[in-house]
């Protein structure tokens, strides 16, 4: 029953991701289960191996031990069990997610039921390829995140400048994105707004002619 309740939870994600507005996608964050969530946005994702290939330079070692964690998730279990996965024991609130190194290949829309994971305090996504996505103004919704790190995923464009919102940052790590770019506004927000910032990784260029969006 559990399995059944769980596919036709995704199947109405599916039917409501087409057919959703921007106002109807934020209202639904409450009402569909962190498992759905998470299951919907494996699915949305391919596993190719090629995507966490190992890496190493002087000062780099990434993807020493990858392999998919998503291959192991089952419909029939609590998600809070799933490799990769942690949750809040007394809310069972999703509020982890290393899913670094596991092999997904593929673009992460602006609607991806990542986004529906609002709990979120450790999020890591290093070590896969996105498919030269932009890294999306959703990001800026996990106002409770204290780490992130998309690092060597295969993101390219301007930061958004909705990350400048995550004011509970303490880490983040964008590098080895080879063509990142952030506008001088975004950068000044980012150093006004996220106070609490200690480690920050960046490979991105700044763009000075942009000064006159303030």
């Amino acid at each position: 029953m559990g399995c059944l309740s769980w596919k036709y939870q995704v199947l109405c994600l599916l039917s409501f991701l087409f057919h959703s507005t921007p106002s109807s996608f934020s209202s639904s964050l409450s009402s569909i289960s962190p498992c759905s969530a998470l299951l919907h946005f494996n699915h949305s994702l391919s596993l190719d191996s090629s995507a966490s290939p190992s890496y190493h330079t002087s000062r780099i070692q990434m993807c020493d031990n990858s392999y998919p964690k998503t291959a192991s998730w089952k419909e029939d279990k609590d998600c809070c069990t799933w490799d990769g996965v942690v949750c809040d024991q007394t809310t069972r609130h999703v509020i982890g997610l290393d899913l670094s190194c596991s092999w997904l290949s593929g673009p992460i829309h602006s609607n991806s039921t990542l986004f529906f994971l609002p709990h979120l305090r450790t999020l890591n996504l290093a070590g896969n390829c996105f498919n030269e996505s932009l890294i999306s103004p959703e990001f800026g919704k996990f106002k409770t995140l204290t780490h992130l790190n998309l690092s060597y995923s295969c993101f390219i464009g301007k930061i958004p400048y909705e990350i400048s919102h995550l004011s509970s940052l303490v880490s983040l790590d964008l590098s080895i994105n080879d063509e990142l770019l952030i506008e001088t506004p975004v950068w000044k927000r980012v150093i006004h707004n996220l106070t609490q910032l200690g480690n920050f990784f960046s490979m991105t260029r700044i763009c000075p002619q942009l000064d006159l969006i303030l």
